[in-house]
This record gives structure tokens, sequence and C-alpha cells, in this order.
């Protein structure tokens, strides 16, 4: 770090003279961090970088630490529930985790890269947040958002985590959080930045594979890490990886149909069909009602020559969905090895049909 934030000088001072009301929380290694970063190809403000670095979260309470003295957690009394509190690295990850599989405020974008970092939570509940500094010219300001018979309205409240930072020690924990500029809309700032232009950024398998290392790395028990890993070794063209991966996946959790799937689709690829068959129909038998899992198993079944059932499958998923393109094309073959080369066509004219 080439310098360290003049408020986060400031607060350094104001714990070590002021612990009564100061209760931050000791220093976190930076690889931690970093290794969040890396795991969701995010980076975070280097003031706020450094802030979790030395304190890793904590609060100014409204009242001495005595004053709190038999008090519960769950009473709104205590510090934790009627303080602003910026959170815990681990706090911090709970919270990302939720809102990236909420969408949150971004409904509408189809992201690989969620942008939205969440840093601190007001008495009310309300949220405020940063954005991640990748692609940003600057630091990211800090947003405050407010929710409104069921919609949210985010604003800028500070220039950055400094300021904001400075603003909080201000206010003794308790900053007002008003409109920071003549343009506070967090809606703004994004077309302004190409914040969602940014989040919708293709990965590549590389890319992927490196993010799911970190996921790992982060909490070796991260099933669907696993998974996405071993995707992605498998798109990457490399089986032997993609095998432990996903073989890691079935140990963690074996009544998941869908890692039965990717390991059967990938043994279906790179080696036995029949071995691959006994993953397929264990997930078809896990949810029936999946027409994706219902036709690689007839495409198993098919180079196994076992036609009949193979052709059983594939119409009863085109029975419930006839314009189904991979039951379509995998019903092509069966016909063309039974030499029902007249059923074939009708198949795949109706498959140029629906991509003309």
């Amino acid at each position: 770090m080439s310098h360290i934030f003049q408020n986060i000088k400031k607060l350094e001072e104001k714990v070590r003279y002021e612990t009564p009301k100061y209760d931050f929380n000791a220093r976190l290694h930076v690889g931690e961090i970093e290794t969040f970063e890396r795991a969701h190809g995010i980076i975070f403000p280097e003031s706020y970088k450094q802030f979790l670095e030395r304190f890793n979260g904590g609060m100014i309470t409204r009242y001495k630490w005595t004053s709190y003295v038999d008090m519960c957690e769950y009473e709104a009394e205590h510090p934790s529930r009627d303080s602003f509190r910026l959170f815990r690295l681990e706090e911090l990850i709970d919270k990302y985790t939720n809102l990236r599989l909420d969408d949150w405020l971004l409904e509408d974008v189809p992201f690989t890269t969620y942008p939205i970092i969440p840093i601190c939570r007001t008495p009310n509940e309300d949220l405020i947040f940063v954005v991640s500094n990748k692609g940003l010219d600057a630091e990211s300001p800090v947003f405050a958002s407010f929710e409104l018979k069921g919609n949210y309205i985010c604003q800028k409240v500070a220039a950055d985590f400094n300021v904001f930072l400075g603003y909080y020690m201000e206010s003794e924990g308790f900053p007002a959080l008003l409109p920071d500029d003549i343009e506070p809309s967090f809606e703004a700032f994004m077309e302004a930045n190409n914040v969602k232009s940014m989040a919708m950024e293709k990965l590549s398998h590389e890319d992927t594979i490196l993010r799911a290392t970190e996921l790992i790395k982060q909490d070796p028990k991260d099933v669907w890490a696993y998974c996405t890993r071993g995707t992605a070794y498998h798109m990457n063209g490399n089986p032997k990886l993609a095998l432990i991966d996903l073989n890691k996946t079935i140990e963690l959790d074996d009544k998941e149909s869908f890692f039965y799937h990717c390991r059967g689709d990938l043994i279906l690829e790179f080696g036995s069909a029949r071995k691959a068959l006994i993953d397929l129909d264990i997930a078809v038998k896990l949810e029936p009602d999946n027409l994706i899992f219902m036709t690689r198993r007839a495409d198993a079944l098919g180079k196994l020559g076992k036609y009949k059932k193979a052709l059983n499958d594939c119409n009863k998923v085109l029975t419930i969905d006839p314009l189904f393109e991979f039951a379509l094309f995998t019903r092509v073959d069966i016909y063309k090895a039974l030499g029902e080369d007249e059923k074939a066509k009708i198949d795949s004219d109706l498959i140029d049909e629906l991509n003309s």
C-alpha cells in the first residue's frame, strides 16, 4: 500500500484512546481479502481494503459498553442492533452471497460478475455499499439504500469510503446519510461508469477456473464451486481434472441431480457410455421432470445401441415440449440409426425452421 488514508489513521487513534465506545475487530490478513476479490472478480476500493485489513469491521456504539451489561443480543438496545455496524469480512461474504443470489439491483442484467459490495448496515437495517473498483478511474462512491414500498432507492452519500469514514467518526457512528452531490443516484453512476456492461463481461474458462479455485480456498466444502470448476475443466478439454472435481461434488452431496448429470455428461464425451448411463439414470430418477437430463440419458442409450429406450425418452420429452431442440437433434440420430430416414428428415426440417 502506498499510503494509509487519513481517516483510517484517525480511527486508529480513536480506537487506541477511546475504547469504551469504539468496538472494532482485530487486524485481518490482506490475503483473505484478496482471496475474496479473486473468487468473485471484484476489486475493493483501496481505502476500504485498508480499513478491513486494520480493523475487519466494527462499530462506534451509541453508549459506552457498560450501558449494555446484561442485555441480550436480540434486544433493541444491544450495540449491534442500535448502531451503524461496519461488516466483518465473514459478514460481508454472507451478505454479498445473498445479494448476488437475489440479483439485487441487477435484476435485468445477466451478470457474470456481481459488482455490489455491502459494507455496513444501519440501525433500520438499511444497507450501505460500494461498487467494485474494477474499471473505475477513481474509488467507488459510498451508497445507501432505502426500501420504500418494496422498491429500493439508492443514493450516493459519500465520495468514497475514506470520506464516509470521516462522516462516520464526526457523527460518533451515526452519519446522516445525506445526498452527496447534485447527481447522487446509483442508477446515474451505473450508467456513467458502464457498471452493467462490466458486470456482463464474458468469462473465459480459465477465469472461471481461477474464481472457483479461490472460492474453494475460502470454503473447502463449497460444492457448487467444485461443480463450476469441474464444468469449466470439461469445457476446456481437461477431463481428468474435471472428473476429480465432479467426483468431489457427489462426495459432498449425493442427492443433487445436477452433479450426476454433469459427471455423466463428462463421461459420455470422454469415457464409457455405459458408465455415463449410470449417472444419467440417477439424475433422471432424482429429477424426473428435467427435460435436459432425460434427453442426455437418451443420447447415452442411443450410443449403447438401445434405440427403443432412447426413442422412448425423446418422445417423452417432445410430448412435453414439441420444440425442444436438444431432443429433436437426439431423435434425428436415433431415427437415422434405425434406418427411418423420413422421420429423421421431418425432425431435421423442424430444426431448420426453428433456426431460420
